[in-house]
């Protein structure tokens, strides 16, 4: 492969790290980098708690956003009953002369109306600037209402997207109440999963919390409660006393882990996402540690491995070797990508468009693999930098193909959207609709798509659909050109490269 003037940076992950730490390459995001605020990261958390309404102090548009994207979304998906998000509604007057009235009233009004177990008062950027006595009001309230009742001080304005989560995670530990010996014994067999957000589980696919659990039971453990997925306020009150956290996402599980660590001295076990066998037999091993099952956990992992070994190893031996481009606007997904493909099927993996600023907004999981000796190498090209795509348009996919140049369909695989067009086998982990994608059989799925990827690289993909996603002379048209559905719609995992001749796919 070639460097090319399009190229910002190429190197390890390690060399990333240094240049960010060092300030020697730039790491903030500039204004068209847009994330979610604040807010919407800690309104979902905050979803994942059954039967705790959200009260958004603000204008009612606020509440609307998170409504739709969050409490909807985890009825339609799961068949859950909807739980509304309540707005304050501050009107004009309310931002001049304060909105402290209307919360009041809307605090009486959802314990009156609704019953919920808890209230959590979600302060937006308006009542954030005017320094409305939030909590004062929420004091008050405390012991005239059913309820019980916290603040979350998440103005938009107020700190980067990642704050959000970690201000919820640190703030519910406030909802735990201290083990007693007789729920330490009562869950003595039992772990939390930590780290988790959005509310429940989808109804009919085995998505990859479920295949935690079932790796969980399999041991002869149990889950006492994966915070905030669809958890309980009395789960959250007990969780102190289960016998280890076993954290999802290692980011965001390890700030609520380290939270309850502190208040509460509850053992933490934490990984990266458990994609693959070597990552999913590190989470099995450390919550069997703090359970006493060390032996069932063995035993478990022979008997989950003998199950796809044939097919595995053949798989394996098809693509060890291969090269494997990661599209790298999710951090914490790419960096456990990596770590699959490199252990697990032996792979020379290049994570495509890692911003550097992630370097600071993902620190933990960075440590952790670097700490495992793993240090990918990490690709940067201008596009990213100057227009803040994290997935695949044009203009980063054209820098991609220059940079890999000769490269043909039998020794590339790309680890990104169905609606990216590099001219190599595409894989796409967010459409396998039969999931799971952790765990061993998780580890097996993606053996298969990188398998059938590779062994159909010769067939043309589509020029119509191309041109939809990638209009003629339009730079800056990515793959958000379609809707959000269809992506989310893509009936199949493995995308085929553009071509006429099986291994001369960068012929147009």
């Amino acid at each position: 492969m070639m460097i090319d003037e399009n190229v910002v940076f190429y190197g390890n992950l390690s060399e990333l790290y240094r240049l960010a730490k060092e300030g020697k390459i730039k790491t903030s995001l500039q204004g068209s980098h847009t994330r979610p605020c604040k807010f919407w990261t800690a309104t979902k958390i905050l979803s994942g708690i059954k039967n705790a309404i959200v009260i958004s102090h603000g204008p009612s548009g606020c509440a609307y956003g998170v409504k739709r994207a969050y409490k909807l979304t985890n009825s339609r998906n799961s068949g859950s009953p909807y739980e509304p998000v309540v707005t304050t509604n501050m009107s004009e007057k309310a931002v001049i002369f304060g909105g402290e009235k209307e919360l009041k009233g809307a605090i009486r009004e959802v314990d009156e109306k609704y019953h919920p177990d808890a209230i959590v008062v979600a302060t937006s950027c308006a009542s954030g600037i005017i320094g409305d006595c939030v909590d004062d009001v929420v004091n008050k309230a405390r012991s005239e209402i059913d309820a019980e009742i916290m603040t979350i001080h998440c103005e938009g304005f107020a700190g980067e997207y990642r704050s959000g989560f970690d201000i919820v995670f640190r703030q519910i530990v406030d909802f735990m109440e201290p083990p007693t010996p007789e729920r330490k014994a009562q869950l003595a067999d039992a772990v939390n999963i930590v780290g988790a957000k959005m509310g429940p589980e989808r109804t009919e696919v085995e998505t990859d919390v479920k295949e935690l659990v079932r790796l969980i039971e399999a041991m002869g453990a149990r889950v006492h409660s994966v915070i905030a997925g669809d958890c309980t306020l009395e789960e959250l009150k007990q969780a102190p006393s289960a016998a280890v956290n076993c954290t999802l996402c290692l980011d965001l599980g390890y700030t609520i882990g380290k939270a309850m660590s502190d208040k509460f001295g509850t053992p933490l076990n934490s990984t990266i996402l458990p994609y693959g066998i070597s990552a999913t037999e590190k989470w099995l091993e450390g919550a069997a540690k703090y359970l006493g099952m060390e032996e069932q956990a063995a035993a478990l992992m022979e008997k989950e491995y003998a199950a796809i070994k044939t097919e595995f190893e053949a798989a394996k031996s098809y693509i060890e070797g291969k090269l494997a481009i990661i599209e790298g606007h999710d951090a914490i997904k790419c960096l456990s990508l990596a770590h699959m493909l490199d252990r697990d099927f032996g792979m020379r993996v290049v994570i495509y468009n890692f911003h550097p600023w992630s370097t600071e907004a993902r620190e933990t999981s960075v440590d952790y693999l670097l700490e495992t000796g793993l240090d990918p190498e990490i690709l940067i090209t201008k596009g990213t930098l100057a227009f803040g795509k994290y997935e695949s348009m044009k203009q980063t996919e054209d820098e991609l193909l220059d940079f890999i140049g000769g490269l043909d369909a039998e020794s590339v695989v790309y680890f990104g959207s169905s609606l990216s067009f590099p001219h190599i086998p595409v894989v796409d982990l967010n459409a396998i609709l039969n999931r799971p994608r952790f765990g061993y059989r998780g580890a097996l799925k993606v053996a298969r798509c990188i398998k059938t990827a590779l062994q159909y690289g010769f067939r043309p993909r589509s020029a119509l659909t191309k041109q939809m996603v990638f209009p003629k002379n339009s730079g800056l048209a990515s793959t958000q050109s379609l809707s959000g559905k269809l992506a989310q719609d893509m009936p199949d995992c493995t995308v085929y490269a553009a071509g006429k001749k099986r291994g001369k796919c960068f012929n147009e």
